[in-house]
Parts: C-alpha cells; sequence; structure tokens
C-alpha cells in the first residue's frame, strides 16, 4: 500500500495535470463550452461577480486553482482548488470568484449530470443495495477525491474527438454519476422520502420525453401516460430527477437543437422547429438563457473551436 506521502504526491500531480488540460481547452476569459454535451470550462485571470442569476441543474463544479463563493438555496458556499461542489437538484445561484489572476487565474470544470442517468443510477443501487438510494437533494463542498479526479481526468480526452465522444464520454460520466450517488458526502444528503418507488415509471417517463421531444408536450399528458395525477406526477419527477418535468422537456428540446446546429448545420430557425419550440423568437431567448450565447453565435464558436463540427 503507498505512504500516505507518496499518495498525497500522486494526487497533486493528478492535478497539475488535468489543471494544465483545463488550462488548455478554456483559452478564453469566461465560459468556454466542450463539444460534449453539459460540459464546460470557467477561466477568470480577475476576481469577477456573476451580476446575473443563473438557473443550475443537478451537476458538480470542480475547482483545479483559485476560489470562489456562491450563494445558493440561502446559503453561502465557498469552494478552491482540489474542492468540488456539487448541486443535488435545479437551483438558482450567485457567484463570485474571489481568488484570480492573470498568473495564476481561477480554472474550474462544470459537469451537468444528466437526470435520466441519475435516474437509472438510482435504480440499480436500489437493487444491488439494502435500502433504498435516494437522489441527490441538497448542494454541498467536498474535497476532490481520488476516484473522481481520476475519472475527470479521463473524461477530458474522451471528448476530443467524435466517436469518443458518443462512445467513452457517456460511460466515463456514468462513472462520476455513481461514484456521487454513492460517496459518503452524497449519502449524507440523500432525501428521506421513499422516491424510488416512483423512479421506475419517472424513467419510462423520460424515455418517452426523448422519444416524442419535438411534439407539443404537457404535465397533464405526462402524468397520463405515466398513470399519475399531475400533481403526484411533477412531485416524484422533481425528488427523482432534480428538475420539473417541463425543464427536462426544455432541456432535452435544447439538447437536440444543440446536436442540429453542430452536427447536422442547420439553420437556427430550422433548429427551433426541428427540436418542438414554438418561435424562433422562444428558442432563441431559452437557448440564450442556457449556453450565454445566441444560436447563431453558438454555432459559430463551436464550429471555430472544433473543425470536426
Amino acid at each position: 500500500m503507498p505512504s500516505p506521502s507518496a499518495a498525497t504526491g500522486a494526487a497533486q500531480s493528478a492535478g497539475a495535470e488535468l489543471r494544465a488540460r483545463v488550462a488548455a481547452r478554456a483559452s478564453a476569459e469566461g465560459r468556454t463550452d466542450s463539444p460534449y454535451p453539459g460540459l464546460r470550462y470557467y477561466r477568470f485571470s480577475t476576481p469577477t461577480a456573476y451580476r446575473k442569476t443563473q438557473l443550475l441543474v443537478p451537476g458538480v463544479v470542480v475547482v483545479l486553482q483559485g476560489r470562489k463563493t456562491i450563494e445558493l438555496a440561502g446559503r453561502a458556499l465557498t469552494y478552491a482548488a482540489m474542492q468540488c461542489l456539487v448541486l443535488g437538484g435545479a437551483a438558482i445561484c450567485h457567484g463570485t470568484v474571489v481568488q484570480a489572476s492573470p498568473e495564476l487565474p481561477y480554472l474550474a470544470i462544470h459537469l451537468d449530470l444528466p437526470p435520466e442517468m441519475l435516474v437509472k443510477t438510482l435504480i440499480a443501487l436500489e437493487r444491488q443495495a439494502a435500502g433504498a438510494p435516494r437522489p441527490l437533494r441538497e448542494h454541498y463542498v467536498a474535497p476532490l477525491e481520488a476516484d473522481l479526479l481520476d475519472a475527470l481526468a479521463r473524461l477530458l480526452p474522451a471528448t476530443d474527438a467524435a466517436l469518443d465522444r458518443a462512445m467513452l464520454a457517456p460511460l466515463v460520466v456514468e462513472e462520476i454519476v455513481v461514484r456521487l450517488l454513492r460517496g459518503g458526502a452524497a449519502a449524507a444528503i440523500r432525501d428521506a422520502a421513499a422516491v424510488t418507488r416512483s423512479a421506475i415509471r419517472i424513467q419510462q417517463s423520460m424515455q418517452f420525453i426523448q422519444a416524442h421531444v419535438a411534439r407539443p408536450l404537457s404535465v397533464a399528458q405526462l402524468a397520463g401516460q405515466a398513470a399519475m395525477s399531475p400533481s403526484h406526477y411533477a412531485h416524484s419527477f422533481r425528488a427523482v430527477a432534480g428538475v420539473s418535468p417541463m425543464r427536462y422537456v426544455r432541456d432535452a428540446r435544447l439538447d437536440l437543437a444543440r446536436t442540429l446546429l453542430l452536427g447536422a448545420g442547420a439553420r437556427p430557425s430550422e433548429a427551433a422547429a426541428r427540436a418542438g419550440f414554438d418561435s424562433s423568437a422562444h428558442f432563441t431567448r431559452e437557448f440564450r438563457r442556457r449556453f450565454e450565447l445566441s444560436p447563431g453565435e453558438y454555432q459559430r464558436r463551436m464550429a471555430a473551436a472544433d473543425p470536426q463540427w
């Protein structure tokens, strides 16, 4: 077994390597989106306050350099290098990068955790363990553990080529989800409600949404398809997946539109119509809210960053 000093040295070396990979990918100030959906990088060379409100979904933020504070669900949290912020559900936050300089910029990875993968993992863990595992419901800061560091180090290069993004990256993201849901910190904040009774029906509902995402969908229709009352369906969906049903529908449409813009080279108006948005203006507004650029600007930036698109 390695000595504590050897293990610490290995972790520092792995952290330095991951930090270098993030620095190379986060070439611009602010946010840089990865070609892999839900994965993005941040670089700030000076202390910066987010003036706008961000609506976040379940995910994990890993800081490799610098320090940041956020106001989240009425709580103030601070996280720094080699720490991670785990977001257990949809939340509104205000953030401030409090430690950053041109020589040592703030560097971070933000990975959204796909709700359908969270639900799939919850069901699998329930079948394998005594006692029903429960989804992440709160938000917390924890040290970046070696297994998560290792998974992130494998995820970044798996997003560079189109085939790896399709075949390898989802497997690493699934590993990250499993490790978070099985981890000690995650177990301490799982909701006490027995949401797993509804998990299979919510998973089936997600599959229905993905198969019919471009069609008009409502909570009442989705609840009927899941054989649940609208109020029970909406409550169970949020409890299991960490987001509301209509937020999940909207994000699924945005994911489809993003694929059409980047992979198929569709015009923004065409992507909006094919993804189920009722107007180009509504699509542009929602796209900008999530990706911080208009669809056309996003398409041009991603094409310049990754000629494979």
